[in-house]
């Protein structure tokens, strides 16, 4: 056993104990006696060489080593267990995490993931959804999906879709639009705006050749999720990305009544650590879903 490591045991108690802030509860989370919770925390603080509480008459306390001892281990007890999780999850299979965000992930990645896990039985896809773009420093990921334009350093990347944006309201609001749908008459309803896109509406209305301003009934969102829910109630306009877009329009939850579709480069990309492009699963996983993103969008708005 590695000298520096501390008897496992004892760190299990004394992670417990601290987290409650009490030997009593410690005993009834592990099962064992309020004495032998006592037992092993003395045996930690020996083999330390210090105390990790404070005993004071009717409370238990930390000592501020103590507090960020017990703060780490029950971050490394938790990465046990979710390693734990994963192990019995997955048996023999390859996992492949993927990093990105929620709304890339419901409304495109996982309706095709089924079709993936059919064709690769070996390996196990796991995502992990944030609004902020993945770092291979810091993230336990093996590909990330990122918006941008790329390239990235040290990164390797390819191009999933790019932007095609065009604007999406419920079929009832779009009731009180002309026929054909001008852009006057679009732009004076209530339009849906992303906080971390507020530039989308902008270049869809410059390259519709129209001005606007602030309006009374403009609603802002940070999350593309709620934007398109809030479109499907009627609430106002989103401009929506097709390609999360296209079974909604071909039920009729949404429509898109202007023709004009903003259609630019930049888009979202599959990426990894360029040291580990060439990894069998990454590779896998990137020829396959290459091929289901060149599809083009099934819906034209009009």
């Amino acid at each position: 056993m590695n000298p520096q490591l501390p008897p496992l045991n004892p760190l299990r108690v004394f992670e417990s104990a601290a987290r409650h802030l009490s030997f009593t509860r410690a005993a009834q989370e592990l099962h064992i006696t309020q004495g032998a919770v006592s037992h092993q925390i003395r045996a930690l603080e020996r083999w330390l060489g210090f105390d990790l509480f404070e005993r004071q008459a009717r409370q238990l306390k930390l000592t501020r080593g103590g507090e960020m001892y017990a703060a780490s281990l029950t971050v490394a007890f938790s990465q046990i267990v979710r390693a734990t999780q994963d192990l019995v999850s997955t048996g023999a299979k390859q996992v492949l995490t993927v990093r990105g965000h929620t709304t890339l992930f419901v409304r495109w990645l996982i309706p095709l993931l089924p079709a993936f896990q059919s064709d690769h039985p070996d390996i196990n896809v796991r995502l992990t959804a944030s609004v902020e773009g993945v770092d291979f420093n810091r993230d336990d990921a093996d590909v990330g999906i990122v918006y941008g334009d790329g390239p990235w350093e040290n990164v390797h990347s390819d191009l999933l879709f790019s932007d095609e944006l065009t604007p999406v309201m419920a079929p009832e609001l779009a009731m009180r639009l002309p026929r054909p749908c001008t852009t006057e008459a679009l732009l004076a309803l209530p339009l849906l705006h992303s906080n971390r896109r507020p530039q989308h509406w902008a270049d869809w209305i410059a390259l519709a050749g129209a001005t606007r301003g602030l309006a009374v009934g403009d609603m802002y969102y940070e999350d593309l999720s709620v934007i398109y829910q809030c479109a499907m109630e009627g609430l106002g306009v989103a401009l929506g990305q097709l390609r999360y877009l296209e079974k909604d329009i071909q039920q009729g939850r949404l429509v898109a009544p202007h023709p004009l579709v903003l259609r630019r480069t930049r888009g979202y990309h599959l990426v990894c650590p360029q040291a580990r492009a060439d990894d069998g699963k990454i590779v896998c996983f990137r020829n396959w879903l290459l091929a289901r993103a060149t599809v083009p969008v099934s819906v034209a708005p009009g």
